[in-house]
């Protein structure tokens, strides 16, 4: 079987997205937060994965109104930070029959479903699948067995997090497929450079983010 994580804290201002200010206040930031991760639940069940689950903050309880689309379970995170996390809700998708499982957040508008398909074809051939996002860390991880250890020691938050999980797959001789580079949007900066690209480009996955930049003001409408 084919299982999608989806990790994110839900939408709430002054919680989520702090490192967009001062280019956007805090409620832009959870509303565009909020469309980011609508947007990954929905590439998640587009993939064709057989189980889609939505991994809420362990210190966040359901923000109001956010109406989550239908066939995503709602778990918990488990853990002191994100690696704990990630290798508990590993441990939860991989602890049944045989399958593939991938995690994702709700940072990266740019991923498409056939992103996550490329990543379950990898998991053929590779232990580990690893989508590079431009700042060092990465935006996709996908295991076809539990390797708690990948997750230890990281400097979580920082450019060395590829460069660490890459570290950990050569020592403990794993094989690793990577896909290709994308963007997340953290800083105000990474959102200059989404709102450029989708001004000169075809329409493309993530368009609830599309839209609630449309409606801040910053993404002109499409002719």
């Amino acid at each position: 079987m084919n299982r999608v994580a989806v990790l994110a804290r839900p939408p709430i201002p002054g919680r989520v997205k702090t490192r967009l200010s001062p280019a956007l206040p805090s409620s832009l930031s959870a509303r565009l937060h909020g469309a980011m991760l609508l947007d990954a639940l929905e590439v998640a069940l587009g993939s064709g994965a057989d189980h889609v689950a939505l991994f809420w903050s362990p210190d966040a309880d359901l923000a109001p109104g956010l109406l989550l689309p239908s066939g995503v379970a709602v778990r918990h995170q488990r853990g002191a930070d994100l690696g704990e996390r990630l290798a508990a809700a590993f441990a939860e998708l991989l602890a049944g029959p045989a399958g593939r499982a991938v995690a994702i957040g709700a940072d990266c508008p740019d991923l498409g479903p056939g992103v996550l398909r490329e990543a379950f074809a990898a998991l053929g051939d590779h232990d580990l699948v690893l989508g590079p996002a431009r700042d060092g860390g990465y935006y996709l991880i996908g295991l076809r067995q539990r390797a708690p250890a990948l997750f230890q020691g990281v400097s979580w938050g920082t450019d060395q997090v590829l460069s660490q999980t890459l570290e950990r797959a050569e020592r403990d001789a794993l094989r690793v497929g990577l896909l290709g580079v994308l963007d997340d949007i953290d800083t105000p900066e990474d959102l200059v450079r989404f709102v450029a690209r989708r001004c000169v480009s075809p329409p493309g996955p993530g368009p609830r983010t599309e839209m609630a930049l449309r409606e801040m003001g910053l993404l002109p409408a499409r002719g």
